[in-house]
């Protein structure tokens, strides 16, 4: 079974994508396996957004992979075109029309990216959009209470988007064309994440609620809005969310009380702070103070 190995080095195109205002690098390794590839995307820096998402595009041999790219370690693709004469990648930003972010070629791949960016956003011009259902109910009300007996994040019993976070992520293949896109939008393989069964309901919290500083002191690289009696927030490493969070002014109850760590809004402030539940973003399981 021939295999096939190469690094393509990725150059930021726009501006703005970074977590500290930095320019984006990095590199894509490839490895292809008979007819499967394995891509390794590693971008340094790159920023978590609140909305849209971002999206790798890969074009050998004349055929154009698309990935949707939710922090994943690797993406999969099966009947993968062969790379040993080189590629070219184009990391894509997807909310209304594509945005290029970063682009590198390797081989004898073209050097220019504006024809992947064009056909991403033929194929995204014939998706039609979807209507969906808001993830908090209107008129519903922040329960404070409810953290002592329920994971806050994940959606109820009955909603629309409710789903099992341990669950295998669907494989779908898409109508095949004759042009140059019939590879775009192939589904990565692998474990859906905790974060992207939530993400819906995490991003509407950060658009309805206002933004609250007083936890920056203490994790620079975090989010936070404050919703009624509790603040909701995200933890971020690298770019990419770590932990999920609720913090209540006051001690949980129950089941939760021991899962819950008082942290103060700066050194200084004696007794003014916040008992905060940490979720890990993959697994959604509980973490404990001290560990990881």
């Amino acid at each position: 079974m021939p295999f096939e190995k190469r690094v393509c080095v990725l150059k930021q195109v726009k501006k703005g994508f970074t977590a500290d205002g930095s320019a984006l690098s990095g590199a894509v390794y490839a490895e292809r396996m008979g007819t499967e590839l394995t891509l390794t995307p590693r971008l340094l820096g790159i920023a978590p957004v609140k909305d849209g998402r971002y999206a790798i595009a890969l074009r050998a041999e004349g055929r154009d992979l698309l990935f949707e790219w939710k922090g994943e370690p690797a993406l999969k693709a099966g009947d993968a075109p062969s790379i040993k004469g080189g590629f070219a990648v184009l990391v894509v930003f997807l909310r209304g029309e594509a945005e290029p972010v970063a682009f590198g070629s390797c081989g004898a791949a073209d050097a220019t990216y504006e024809g992947m960016l064009e056909a991403v956003r033929a194929v995204r011009e014939k998706k039609k959009p979807q209507k969906e259902e808001p993830p908090f109910r209107e008129g519903a009300a922040y329960d404070d209470e409810a953290i002592a007996e329920c994971d806050y994040f994940r959606p109820r019993e009955g909603d629309a988007d409710a789903c099992d976070a341990g669950g295998d992520a669907k494989t779908s293949d898409l109508s095949r064309e004759n042009d140059a896109t019939s590879d775009l939008f192939a589904r990565t393989e692998g474990k859906l994440t905790y974060y992207e069964t939530v993400r819906e309901k995490i991003e509407e919290a950060f658009r309805r609620f206002p933004e609250d500083e007083r936890l920056k002191e203490a994790f620079p690289f975090s989010r936070w809005v404050k919703a009624e009696d509790a603040l909701l927030g995200v933890v971020y490493e690298g770019g990419l969310p770590k932990y999920l969070c609720v913090a209540t002014f006051s001690p949980p109850q129950g089941e939760l009380a021991e899962k819950a760590c008082f942290v103060p809004f700066t050194p200084y402030a004696e007794g003014e702070g916040v008992y905060i539940i940490f979720q890990s973003a993959s697994t959604g399981s509980y973490v404990l103070v001290g560990t990881s």
